[in-house]
């Protein structure tokens, strides 16, 4: 796994991280949204080699919500 997407899955104060069937679902604590979204936006800039993320905007240009999905690394089968 790479730098950004082990210390997305480490979590911290501003959010807390949910083991999901195909990665993560990390849930911003209510009194951290604006440095949430700033991760959101690390993470949406350089997502696609290690993984994609789907975030949540909370309507105000502001995430709540953001799921991680480590790309796998296996080749795909025949």
């Amino acid at each position: 796994m790479g730098k950004l997407l082990d210390r997305l899955l480490e979590g911290s104060h501003a959010y807390r991280v949910i083991r999901e069937a195909d990665g993560y679902t990390l849930v911003s604590q209510q009194d951290c949204l604006d440095e949430f979204s700033e991760l959101v936006r690390e993470a949406v800039d350089h997502a696609g080699e290690d993984f994609v993320v789907f975030p949540v905007c909370d309507g105000s240009h502001r995430y709540s919500e953001m799921f991680v999905m480590p790309m796998d690394d296996a080749p795909p089968s025949d």
